[in-house]
């Protein structure tokens, strides 16, 4: 059984023709039905041109009932044309419209070309809708249509009155009569809008860019919704008529997607399979319309981020304060320093003390040595989740992009939390020694014992830079500092009193002894000492808390923009 399908009446015959371009021959031909009465519709004088090809033959007895080429002009045509007559098949006289054989002419064209017709009428052509109008209005037609399929099997349909309207009408077709053909050539028409295809994807008017492939594919070819016509509720409809449907866009929105014009002044959306326009759709100052991957809309300029519509300035984390806020817990995070395009990894203490901190030194056990060459605290060491120096390369290009405060958080041998908090703090570079520079002092952490280390440069164990010829601060404290000349006995007391004084208030952790009768610290806090030093002037202190006490347990320093 053979299927035709069509999409509106006109198209009805288009829907045939169609049909039988998927078949190998195909031909369509009409012919005068005899009758005994010789009767016609109408009644006209006698034409000087047949008016058909039955006419052809009856006239011309001498072409020998070949089949060819020749002149006929229907009633009330203007001049007459070229028309394929049969003159092979039963008793002659079939006028052809239409014949499809190797796909050698395009049959998608325009209404105008099916009005006026196109092709050869010895090869494949259509004879013409106004030309068939005028030819099947002048008498009563048989229509035969005659196909063959790829495995070279025939057949042939017949409908006894057949007849098309004017253009006026839409040519469409206005009678058929009664049909007959060879058996197994039943015509069945496909439903409305569908269409005998051997295409599989049929789409959906819900999600329009997938496919639905039939189940039923025991045939090459079947009805099928193809093209721009979709599936909606099981009916095939076109797609400018699903619910969705983008005029901008030209196509259907699947459910939750949106589409935004070429302007970017209109978006629509697909919500709940119902189309909303937005019509004050409009880019960012610091947006621009563009399409990327596949993707027109608004996108934020370089430096910004948003949705295009509106853009905020891109934050790119300095320091971890920069960092968001919510959520952010404490560990390893990235930032982006000055001079450091390709960031660095700090420490970031987000959960107290108000966050956004950026430690840069930690102790809290034995396990990392802090007695180490300039190099080394120039690029840092230590693990950054526990005990480290971060690198006064990075401290220094950190400090001097803004202004930051400084808090050192301190626990003693007992674990009594101290802190101290300085209103600014920063370092400078290599060539100055990394010298530093920090603001008022408030906390719980007793008198200010850094205000002696202020402007002073640093000092490790290879680069003496304290300023004190006569001692090397940061060997005999076995650390690294900001060192100066800050104390001796002897320049303050008689050696009588200082040897006295030096080995019994012993307490003073933070004076080294020299000698017998002499004593000298280099700083009032030296954070970078050995953790648990056993030789005095070696522990970690900071001199004014409760009791002297010399064994810290903990430090942490840390910093945060004002």
């Amino acid at each position: 059984m053979e299927k035709l399908g069509g999409r509106k009446c006109w198209q009805s015959v288009l829907a045939v023709l169609m049909l039988w371009s998927f078949l190998e021959l195909n031909t369509v031909i009409a012919s005068v039905v005899s009758q005994s009465s010789g009767s016609s519709y109408f009644v006209f004088q006698q034409p000087e041109y047949p008016r058909d090809c039955k006419e052809v033959l009856n006239a011309c007895s001498s072409t020998h009932n070949t089949s060819g080429v020749y002149l006929i002009k229907p009633d009330g045509y203007s001049e007459p044309f070229e028309a394929y007559c049969d003159n092979d098949l039963e008793n002659g006289g079939w006028t052809v419209l239409q014949r499809r054989l190797m796909e050698s002419i395009n049959f998608n064209r325009t209404w105008k070309d099916f009005r006026n017709g196109f092709g050869f009428p010895r090869s494949e052509v259509w004879l013409g809708n106004e030309k068939v109008a005028f030819l099947t209005n002048q008498k009563q037609y048989q229509l035969r249509l005659e196909f063959q399929n790829a495995a070279g099997q025939s057949y042939y349909v017949t409908y006894d009155n057949f007849r098309i309207s004017d253009e006026w009408g839409q040519y469409s077709l206005s009678s058929l009569g009664s049909y007959r053909g060879t058996p197994n050539s039943n015509i069945e028409w496909c439903p409305t809008n569908e269409i005998f295809t051997n295409e599989t994807c049929e789409r959906r008017c819900e999600d329009p860019e997938t496919c639905v492939f039939s189940t039923s594919l025991a045939k090459p070819e079947r009805c099928a919704c193809v093209g721009d016509y979709m599936i909606l509720e099981g009916n095939c409809i076109p797609q400018n008529k699903c619910l969705c449907f983008a005029a901008d866009k030209g196509g259907v929105l699947r459910n939750g997607e949106s589409f935004i014009n070429s302007d970017c002044t209109r978006r629509s959306n697909c919500s709940n399979n119902q189309l909303t326009l937005e019509e004050n759709y409009q880019c960012s100052d610091d947006a621009t319309c563009d399409e990327r991957n596949g993707v027109h809309r608004c996108y934020c300029n370089d430096g910004y981020e948003g949705d295009g519509v509106e853009c905020t300035r891109e934050v790119i984390p300095k320091d971890c304060n920069d960092l968001p806020t919510e959520g952010t817990r404490d560990g390893v995070y990235t930032i982006y320093p000055d001079n450091w395009p390709n960031g660095i990894q700090v420490y970031c203490e987000m959960e107290s003390n108000g966050g956004g901190w950026t430690v840069f030194q930690r102790r809290s056990s034995a396990a990392v040595p802090f007695y180490r060459g300039w190099s080394e605290y120039k690029n840092g060491f230590g693990n950054l989740s526990q005990d480290h120096w971060l690198g006064n390369k990075y401290i220094h290009d950190i400090t001097n992009q803004k202004t930051y405060e400084l808090r050192i958080d301190l626990r003693d041998s007992g674990s009594t939390p101290y802190y101290a908090l300085y209103s600014s703090f920063s370092i400078s570079d290599n060539s100055d020694k990394y010298r530093l520079s920090i603001g008022s002092y408030s906390g719980d952490a007793g008198n200010n014992a850094m205000a002696d280390s202020n402007n002073k440069q640093f000092s490790t164990k290879d680069q003496d830079n304290d300023g004190w010829s006569s001692y090397d601060c940061a060997e005999r404290h076995r650390g690294a500092w900001w060192f100066t000349q800050d104390y001796r006995c002897r320049d303050h007391y008689s050696s009588s009193y200082c040897r006295t004084y030096c080995p019994t208030y012993d307490y003073y952790c933070d004076g080294f002894p020299v000698g017998g009768d002499d004593c000298a610290d280099c700083a009032d806090v030296h954070l970078n000492a050995e953790y648990d030093g056993s030789t005095r002037g070696t522990n970690m202190f900071w001199q004014s808390l409760p009791g002297y006490d010399c064994n810290l347990q903990f430090t942490e320093m840390k910093i945060r923009p004002v």
